[in-house]
């Protein structure tokens, strides 16, 4: 599990830069309601947020299109051979 954006504004799901396995998350903390972006199984992010807030909302897909594989995907700089 990964979280990727806490207690985000939730415009930020709107973004089609997030993986496809990325999650909204929405709970209840300190009587406010608050979004998180995640990434990892639903059980795994539910066991968190109800250990963590106990008062877990929904958990929904987020609307990205990026690649998982390619998500914060580095590439390699060029190094010229001697």
């Amino acid at each position: 599990m990964k979280i990727l954006h806490q207690d985000c504004d939730i415009s930020i799901e709107n973004k089609k830069t997030l993986p496809r396995d990325s999650y909204i998350v929405c709970y209840v903390s300190d009587n406010l309601l608050k979004y998180d972006i995640s990434r990892g199984s639903i059980v795994e992010l539910f066991d968190y947020y109800y250990d963590t807030y106990r008062n877990v909302k929904s958990i929904y897909w987020s609307k990205g299109t990026v690649n998982p594989r390619n998500y914060d995907y580095i590439t390699k700089q060029n190094v010229k051979k001697k």
